[in-house]
């Protein structure tokens, strides 16, 4: 890790009150097909795929001072402060789960009737926006007290997570598209239709293209990812 990566302190999240940040929805593509198709005997292999597929994200959004506020079976739900840093996590986001997950490819070689809904390994959509997050605290027996994030950025990025069809797709909410991507060559807008009784939702692509693997702030990545 380099000095810039030990300098960023983890995100500072109260108990109670509000936070202007950028959200992090990260959603593996296929998921429901793969419960639905697979037996019960192969219940453990799906929880551990899942498991080994999200590390990557969970390590690419903490390493640029975010944090993992939340997982949603095979989602995970971030965030982050700084524009720099958001647009850094998603080209971590792409070079942390192409590398977690060429094992899993390899494996699924060998288990092919169990994953007929990933040919060739895994992918991902991106989705993230901008927004006020009110946070409260709720508490569980399991899991004991818990911050509950609730906001419109939230909602947004995962009504327009939607639209990331096909592979490793990343598409950003208008509020995030003006503050943090505006100097990179966006596709759209485009819109995706909400929920009964909603809107329809204007996003734009970021075509991360042959750079999915590599990080933006330099050609040398070793010193970065280790």
């Amino acid at each position: 890790m380099t000095d810039s990566q030990q300098a960023a302190s983890s995100l500072a999240i109260p108990s109670l009150g509000t936070l202007e940040a950028y959200v992090i929805y990260v959603d593996l593509n296929g998921f429901t097909q793969m419960v639905a198709n697979s037996e019960s005997r192969q219940s453990g292999m799906i929880a551990q795929f899942t498991r080994d597929c999200l590390l990557g994200i969970v390590k690419a959004i903490e390493v640029e001072g975010g944090e993992i506020v939340g997982f949603m079976g095979d989602a995970v739900l971030g965030i982050i402060q700084d524009s720099e840093s958001v647009v850094c996590a998603c080209f971590g986001i792409a070079k942390n789960v192409d590398r977690q997950c060429e094992y899993v490819s390899e494996i699924q070689q060998s288990h092919k009737d169990a994953w007929p809904f990933c040919p060739g390994g895994p992918s991902f959509k991106i989705a993230i926006e901008y927004g006020t997050l009110d946070i409260s605290t709720i508490w569980s027996r399991f899991l004991g007290e818990q911050r509950l994030f609730i906001g419109g950025a939230i909602n947004y990025a995962a009504r327009i997570s939607a639209a990331a069809r096909g592979l490793n797709r990343c598409v950003i909410g208008p509020a995030a598209a003006k503050m943090a991507f505006s100097s990179y060559d966006l596709d759209g807008p485009q819109q995706v239709d909400g929920k009964s009784g909603e809107s329809s939702y204007d996003f734009f692509i970021f075509p991360m293209g042959d750079i999915w693997i590599e990080d933006p702030r330099s050609e040398d990545t070793s010193t970065f990812w280790g």
